[in-house]
């Protein structure tokens, strides 16, 4: 299973005094309709005083899709069946999906050992159910202003399942496990020399 994380988003750094990165937490759903297919940081240069998380969710065709897009906390604890105690909707119903990020949080560190931000973004259905893969430990780091990118996609392959993460089968369904040993397999071929 591919880790979506940009490497900015693997442990919280700075550069000339500006952060540069943070440590968000990937909880993947194997079986959820939704998966996470990037989250970057924006850094602190770049974000030029904004602090905003935008969510681009694609259907099977690539085309961007209506869903219900949450911001989630707290977080740090969070864990799956108990659902998370606060949850919203973004302001307004313009796509890609834009939820202002304006919790602040200490890192207390460098590195992936950093502490995680306090607020995490997933899709749901109308209840707020999680029905895709979670990403955690947004926030804004110091309170530095910083933005963040998440691109969520629709599943292929096998109807998607009850959507809680961590749980069924890890790899969803059986031609989906079959075609990912194939491609492990093929790459420990490749690297052994074997064949031709």
């Amino acid at each position: 299973m591919n880790d979506p994380r940009a490497e900015n988003c693997r442990g919280y750094a700075e550069v000339g005094g500006k952060t540069t990165g943070v440590r968000l937490e990937y909880l993947p759903a194997p079986e959820a309709k939704y998966e996470l297919i990037r989250a970057t940081l924006v850094d602190e240069a770049a974000s030029q005083n904004n602090i905003v998380a935008t969510v681009q969710v694609l259907d099977k065709d690539n085309i961007q899709a209506r869903v219900n897009c949450y911001l989630a906390w707290p977080w740090e604890g969070w864990q799956f069946p108990r659902g998370f105690e606060n949850k919203l909707l973004p302001g307004n119903p313009n796509i890609p999906y834009q939820h202002m990020i304006t919790n602040k949080y200490n890192p207390g560190g460098f590195g992936p050992s950093a502490q995680p931000g306090p607020l995490a973004i997933y899709i749901g259905d109308q209840n707020g159910s999680v029905i895709s893969d979670v990403i955690g430990g947004l926030g804004l780091p110091g309170g530095r202003h910083v933005c963040y990118d998440l691109v969520f996609r629709e599943r292929t392959g096998g109807e998607p399942g009850g959507g809680e993460p961590g749980g069924g089968e890890p790899g969803g369904a059986v031609t989906d496990q079959l075609q990912r040993i194939e491609e492990k397999l093929d790459r420990v071929i490749a690297h052994l020399g074997i064949g031709g």
